[in-house]
């Protein structure tokens, strides 16, 4: 038997432009995509021996509705899913089962069931091989579920050497813990891998390191490292320990560059900080979510009023990471100054990537069910709720409002005066820089990029401005962070495409304290609580505040 698994796009836009799939900087170093399928992957790896299993990715290469063997499966996230359902109804047409698995899946089976003939939901590694076993006896059900979650112990290496061209993504990938003790209301996390936290054992993640495919030259063999872990840090003693496991590696030259999601409270642990570095880790990714007291309150994210947020920033940069910081706007706790209040903290504290997110009430989420119960969600068009559209009435802005909000935080905080000056000081302080190979190869991709229509003085400008720097002997330029920064910067752009009518006027508004303030004075004056203002933070900062190591 032949099971055809199957990365499908968000969608068949040829225009499409997804953030996380970084097309500038993809095309300046020489790969097709970001991320392969870490999920899919790993179950491939849980197929009986016996059955033969291939992988096809869209982003690759247009689809080919004939492939061999009879049997599909696709997984997808909510935003996804409209695509799959497409292509799991062509491929149904042509005479092929299909069978679907993912988050989305998981949160509405019987929706999915309209569109396949078979549904997996919850962590699909314990009841895959249940389902293999039903199709090769050709009783495959319409559903399987599966019971608790598997033990991280027993998950195998992901099917590296069953996927063609792993040289043609950008990232590598590895996942060390599931699960988050967390209750985010816009987060469906919990509800697919549970509260409680599991971890691989450290001898396994070595194995799992050890195992990644290899590639050669001097950009794919270098190719990052992406621990996909929702939390890096949920178990503290687990995370030193496997951090002092890989610092030999770092030390050695064995271990890439690697990011590693976690919350704000890393930064409140001057031991845990020193292990990042030391095992070379170079880029934290934290959920700031808002920069308001109000609406950190209201998501149930208590975890970060552990510092305020300047501490942890300075924490961290003082050990030469770098900081990618998630935001969130359109709570209902959120006025037009959110925006301008967001860029504001950005730029004074040197987060050199923010990545900005509308608020999207995600399926499975106590956000989304509310928001139904009170009729404030616009549509369930699936492929809409992507974090870039606004699908749900907000409390104290237009719609329209929102969505420029959110156009504007990109074009300002990647626009050239303000990014550029976040590069700056980032490079100042770091201690080494990209090699004269790396910045030539870098600079040769961007004047490529330069002379792709359609280009603007605006564009050019932009473009020059950042090869100025790269060329400065005087700073440690990274010349893959330039390319990184400079896709921002064409994202930013691709948004304008979701400006409303009402832009102009929009605008003005965000740089317009006057205008600011909801309806209700008297709330007013609670929303306009910052993070650093609140008691518990700024009395948590004191008591930890302590020598920087390493700064």
């Amino acid at each position: 038997m032949q099971i055809t698994f199957i990365g499908t796009k968000k969608n068949a836009d040829p225009t499409e432009r997804e953030l996380y799939e970084m097309d500038v900087l993809l095309r300046g170093l020489g790969f097709d995509r970001a991320f392969l399928d870490l999920g899919m992957q790993t179950v491939m790896a849980c197929t009986p021996a016996g059955t033969d299993v291939r992988y096809v990715d869209e982003h690759l290469a247009p689809l080919d509705y004939d492939v061999p063997g009879d049997v599909v499966a696709l997984s997808a996230k909510t935003s996804c899913v409209t695509r799959v359902y497409e292509v799991a109804e062509e491929f149904r047409r042509r005479g092929r089962r299909v069978i679907l698995g993912g988050i989305h899946a998981s949160l509405r089976p019987d929706e999915a069931l309209r569109h396949v003939d078979c549904v997996v939901t919850g962590e699909a590694e314990v009841v895959w091989p249940k389902v293999v076993a039903d199709l090769e006896a050709g009783k495959l059900g319409q559903r399987y579920d599966a019971a608790g979650f598997p033990d991280m112990a027993r998950i195998p290496i992901p099917a590296w050497r069953s996927t063609p061209r792993t040289d043609r993504y950008l990232f590598h990938q590895i996942q060390t813990t599931r699960g988050c003790p967390l209750r985010c209301r816009f987060c469906s996390v919990p509800d697919i891998s549970g509260q409680e936290f599991r971890f691989k054992p450290i001898d396994r993640v070595l194995a799992e390191l050890a195992a990644l495919p290899k590639a050669r030259g001097p950009i794919a063999a270098g190719k990052p490292l992406y621990v996909v872990d929702d939390n890096f840090i949920s178990r503290t003693r687990y995370t030193k320990d496997l951090l002092r496991a890989l610092a030999p590696l770092a030390r050695a030259g064995k271990l890439p560059s690697w990011s590693a999601e976690t919350t704000m409270n890393v930064a409140a642990d001057d031991e845990l900080l020193d292990l990042f570095q030391a095992a070379g880790c170079s880029t934290l990714i934290i959920g700031f979510e808002s920069v308001t007291e109000a609406s950190l309150a209201a998501m149930d994210k208590p975890v970060n009023f552990c510092l305020t947020y300047q501490e942890a920033v300075d924490r961290i940069h003082a050990r030469g990471m770098t900081i990618i910081g998630n935001f969130i706007v359109g709570f209902d706790t959120d006025t037009r100054g959110v925006f301008q209040q967001t860029l504001d903290f950005i730029q004074k504290t040197g987060i050199l990537y923010p990545f900005f997110s509308i608020l999207t009430p995600m399926p499975g989420t106590g956000l989304f069910d509310d928001m139904k119960a009170a009729g404030r969600l616009d549509h369930e068009r699936w492929d809409l709720y992507d974090t870039r559209h606004v699908v749900f009435e907000p409390r104290n802005m237009t719609r329209d409002e929102l969505m420029d909000g959110y156009v504007w935080l990109y074009e300002n905080a990647y626009g050239a005066d303000l990014l550029y000056d976040r590069v700056l000081r980032n490079w100042s302080r770091r201690p080494k820089g990209s090699s004269v190979v790396e910045r030539a190869f870098v600079s040769a991709a961007i004047l490529r990029e330069m002379t792709r229509p359609p280009v603007d003085g605006a564009w050019r400008k932009h473009y020059a401005e950042g090869l100025r720097m790269l060329a400065n002997r005087h700073l440690a330029a990274d010349a893959g962070q330039l390319l990184y920064l400079l896709d921002g910067y064409d994202f930013a752009r691709f948004l304008g495409r979701f400006s409303t009518a009402n832009r102009a006027k929009n605008y003005r508004t965000f740089t317009d304290p006057s205008a600011w303030a909801p309806n209700a004075t008297l709330e007013a004056d609670k929303l306009g609580v910052l993070q650093w203002e609140n008691k518990k933070a700024q009395l948590r900062t004191g008591k930890v505040r302590l020598p920087l190591s390493g700064a």
